[in-house]
């Protein structure tokens, strides 16, 4: 499967090379409309700053997202202005104020509002972004009145591991780059163009300061022609006149001037008598610019991109589509795993809904489920063991925390290379020219033993990446030779987050027509590549690690207990929402906006908006739905009809949901306040209606991230796409309203409440919220994990987390000595187990755990460990029981067939302290001892099969959940 390829020579082609270029060529690239929007973002940020205001955040974002999602280095956007394509080949389509801004972009080089902006102590501002750790607010300082330069610098960059020369460069006087010189060289031939059609008719160019496509510019850019001096002024001047991107910054004489770009780079055009060697504008844009080459590919695949399930921009049906018009026969989707947090990386229980999504997707042409897994700073894999091992690709890469130690940081590589998990190392230096608005910034290569590396990597069959991202360009072309060179195979990654950005494998191409005779992966067909990710996997079990694997600090030992993995899963298939009876969803709003509503009819949904809470009603009745759902809370802190300031403004249920990593506005915070009242307003009409429904609470937004479908905020067309995937059919979907769409979500969630496949976040006196359930994993034998801990320990988050989100059904042990009791009141004085005056109506805790404790010392636990054990019987899937005292609480001999599992949830006294001194989600404060029953904790610990630290965050919590699960999986695809 080595494929030969030539050499080729590096200098610009003479005159036969090429002859002519498309005028297609010279348009405005999509980096050029997206920059005046990074540029506004930042100076509205940090001239609100410099001012004392509040930083318009939402604009801010909103201008930053629009020029993430058009960035690219294609002409998209001017071709969509232009009418030549519609909004549906846009990954993003533009609100009608961004087209506005984008209207003036391609007439005027800017947007109005960066005209304010136009003064040298702004632009300084946009310089000093490129620096690393100085951001928005020591920038911001740089405005205020009074402030010195030398005081500025002199504090400002205290601490930081910058270069202090650079930095003073940038704040006295424009930046020398580096850029990229896929950002220089199309505006720059595109002007050259524009001089030619105003004058200099027959000119050839000289071009110094740039010689090849894979070099990032940091010196001087010059371009000379011969001719006459008052046609080059002439030239210039028209030129100005139409290159709006293009402005005049400075002339030494009539036979040089200098010219700057929007971007920040510049360069100088200039007449010799006698230029050296020069070239056509094609000749140029031939040797210089790869995407505009002329040689066909014979790559087969695109292995490194990412979609909308992260931080892309498009889903996977729309990669596809894209990738298959560039003559792709298939492709990877790698997208970030979860310590990528600001690009959206996928947890393990994203990773196995995107599975569940792919088989729904039907792309026109094969996909490889893959995923980009971060080595972390001890060489460990982001992810477990387990989805590793079950996901097409493996691309690992570096993304923080390198060391400025060339050893240390090659013995992380090695870690991670020994793991056996690895299929592709990306982006391996981690160097950067230039990110999304900071066109000259600059991260140096990391330093590594890069001899030692390749000959790993070819070792354990480990391929690395060229990634052609024109940011990156990593491996470079010096060391990617070295790689070959030591036996290594070679991928090719575009790195793509948009449709736009697949163009960029024509980096890749144009590298390995100058590297030697390797063996390319996307060269191999799809079962081909397959075959060699199976080979490799098996030889890599078979290889001797080095002491430094086996001494890395694996927080998860995947390597270790895949081997002896207690349970076996296959990814559930896709399932569509629950059927039913008719559901009506509403997306309360307050105020004088109108409310989005949907009805559910089978698997179809049609939408409206109305206003008052008559039309509402109205519509109800009419409808006749046997479910409303709404999303507004329905029900005050506290529980009482009036709100109590001693309840503070959030709810129970607030609290429950931002335990499994969904933040949901207070129920009375200002902003929310009003839609409350309304809520419950509406809620008590509805339940007095003739024919009343079952009322419920549901938030959209919550159920579209337990349900793994976008957001409205990402995107609606992705949105809509979710809910396509879950079955739904109707004129619903093709509204526009986002108000309506989660509706749509809305009466979604009642279904599944309807069928029982729900959990209930609060308490029913403060009006529950109902979220989905999702099982993502069919278990060949349902696991039970028994839940043990102190009081106040967090085991509630534990079982909350594995309900909500990977199906289990939870067994609350506190419900269960509940009914013991209630059950025991029932019987005769002499019968009756505990002798306490108790109000059936009115069972508080500390009688609960009095209870409690008289099961556990009187009578063993003998009544409990018969219900509990009836009840894990009567469940055929997982059940997490919350919480045993002993383990032998439930009679494992009598569910035999069962795998059963202890989880000890652990945390320091001092924390358990402080949440019993809160307030329970029962309205009462808790003993700051604990419960009685406590004491049997420590013996429980010394015999559970997995500690559970719950000190850190809840984040923290939920990927140890997730950790420690996947660690005792072998997970099957199919």
């Amino acid at each position: 499967m080595t494929r030969p390829i030539s050499r080729r020579s590096t200098e610009i082609q003479g005159p036969n090379s090429a002859t002519t270029i498309s005028n297609e060529y010279f348009r405005l690239r999509d980096f050029e409309y997206a920059q005046p929007l990074y540029d506004l973002a930042f100076l509205i940020e940090v001239d609100a700053l410099a001012k004392g205001n509040e930083v318009p955040k939402f604009r801010t974002f909103s201008l930053w997202r629009a020029g993430y999602s058009l960035d690219g280095y294609g002409s998209t956007i001017d071709r969509w202005l232009e009418g030549t394509i519609r909004d549906g080949d846009l990954d993003y389509v533009p609100s009608a104020r961004i087209r506005q801004y984008l209207t003036n972009i391609r007439l005027s080089g800017t947007v109005p509002e960066l005209h304010s902006y136009r003064t040298e102590q702004h632009d300084r501002c946009l310089r000093l972004r490129s620096v690393r750790g100085l951001g928005p607010s020591k920038i911001a300082a740089t405005l205020l009145p009074g402030c010195s330069a030398e005081d500025w610098l002199h504090q400002s960059i205290a601490g930081l591991d910058v270069d202090p020369d650079r930095v003073t460069r940038l704040y006295h006087t424009s930046n020398a780059g580096p850029w990229q010189t896929a950002h220089i060289i199309p505006p720059l031939l595109r002007f050259l163009n524009k001089l030619q059609e105003y004058g200099l008719h027959t000119a050839r160019w000289e071009l110094s300061g740039i010689s090849d496509p894979f070099k990032p510019v940091d010196g001087p850019v010059s371009v000379a022609t011969n001719g006459a001096s008052d046609s080059l002024g002439t030239a210039v001047e028209k030129a100005l006149e139409h290159q709006k991107h293009f402005s005049y910054q400075s002339q030494l004489d009539d036979s040089s001037i200098h010219i700057r770009h929007q971007m920040g780079w510049g360069f100088r055009v200039q007449l010799k008598p006698e230029p050296g060697a020069s070239h056509s504008i094609a000749e140029l844009a031939q040797t210089l610019d790869p995407l505009v080459s002329i040689y066909p590919s014979d790559l087969l695949a695109d292995l490194h991109l990412h979609t909308a399930w992260s931080d892309g921009n498009a889903s996977v049906n729309t990669m596809a589509l894209a990738a298959a018009a560039r003559g792709l026969q298939y492709f990877a989707v790698t997208d970030h795993s979860r310590s990528s947090k600001l690009q959206g990386g996928l947890t393990p229980l994203l990773w196995l809904r995107q599975a569940n999504a792919l088989t729904l997707a039907m792309p026109v042409c094969p996909v490889m489920h893959g995923i980009e897994v971060d080595i972390l700073r001890d060489g460990a894999l982001d992810l477990p063991h387990s989805i590793l091992a079950a996901a097409d690709l493996v691309v690992a890469s570096v993304h923080s925390n390198w060391s400025e130690d060339a050893q240390a940081n090659t013995d992380r590589l090695f870690r991670a290379i020994e793991t056996g998990c690895i299929d592709i190392l990306a982006h391996p230096t981690s160097a950067v020219v230039g990110t999304p608005g900071v066109p000259d910034y600059l991260r140096q290569p990391a330093k590594v033993l890069w001899a030692e590396v390749f000959k790993k990597c070819a070792a354990w069959r480990v391929a690395v990446e060229l990634n052609c991202f024109p940011s990156r360009l990593d491996l470079p072309l010096e060391l990617l030779e070295k790689a070959i060179d030591a036996g290594c195979t070679i991928s090719i990654g575009s790195d793509s987050h948009s449709r736009s950005h697949l163009i960029n494998l024509r980096f890749g191409d144009a590298a390995l027509r100058r590297l030697s005779r390797c063996t390319v992966l996307n060269r191999f067909s799809y079962e081909e590549l397959r075959y060699w990710i199976r080979e490799s996997r098996q030889k890599r079990q078979h290889l001797p690690t080095s002491t430094l694997a086996e001494q890395a600090s694996l927080d998860f030992e995947e390597n270790k207990t895949v081997r002896r993995s207690l349970l076996r899963a296959q990814i559930q298939p896709p399932h569509n929402i629950p059927g039913g009876s008719r559901v009506l969803g509403i997306d309360l709003t307050a105020g004088d906006k109108a409310t989005g509503v949907a009805v559910l009819n089978e698997f179809s949904v049609e939408t409206c908006s109305l206003f008052s809470d008559e039309e509402i009603l109205r519509y109800i009745e009419e409808h006749k739905p046997g479910i409303v759902s709404i999303d507004s809370p329905l029900g005050l802190p506290g529980g009482g009809d009036t709100i109590d300031p001693k309840a503070g403004i959030m709810r129970v249920a607030e609290y429950d949901l931002a335990s499994v990593g969904i933040p949901a506005y207070p129920s009375l915070i200002d902003s929310m306040e009003n839609l409350t009242l309304r809520g419950i307003r509406l809620r008590r009409a509805i339940e007095q209606l003739s024919q009343a429904p079952r009322v419920i609470e549901s938030y959209p937004g919550a159920a579209q991230d337990i349900l793994c479908i976008p957001r409205k905020q990402k995107s609606l067309g992705l949105l809509r796409e979710g809910l396509r995937r879950l079955g739904l059919t109707g004129s619903g979907l093709e509204t526009r309203s986002h108000d309506e769409m989660d509706a749509i979500t809305s009466a979604i969630v009642g279904r599944y409440f309807e069928a029982g496949f729900f959990e209930p976040m609060g308490i029913p006196s403060e009006a529950q919220l109902i979220v989905p359930k999702v099982a993502p994993l069919r278990f060949e034998s349902a696991p039970v994990i028994c839940l043990a801990g102190k009081t106040g320990v967090g085991k509630s988050v534990v079982a909350r987390y594995l309900s909500v989100f990977y199906g289990f059904h939870w067994i609350r042990t506190r419900s269960v000595i509940r009914d013991l009791l209630l059950d025991d009141l029932n019987r005769s004085p002499d019968e009756q187990l505990f002798d306490g005056q108790i109000d059936p109506e009115a069972i508080t805790e500390d009688q609960l755990q009095k209870y409690g404790a008289v099961i556990l010392d009187r009578y063993k636990q003998a009544p409990l460990r018969r219900k509990l054990t009836d009840l894990v019987a009567q469940s055929d899937g997982p059940v997490v029981v919350d919480s045993i005292r002993d383990t032998l609480d439930v009679d494992r001999a009598v569910l035999s067939d069962r795998t059963f599992l202890t989880w000890f949830v652990d945390c320091s006294d001092a924390t358990i302290r402080e949440r019993l001194s809160k307030k329970t989600k029962f309205g009462e404060k808790r003993s700051i001892a604990g419960s009685p029953v406590d004491r049997t904790a420590s013996d429980i610990r010394g015999v559970a099969a997995h500690i559970i630290p719950n000190s850190g965050s809840l984040e923290d919590l939920r990927w140890c959940i997730d950790d420690t699960l996947f660690a005792l999986l072998e997970l099957r695809t199919s």
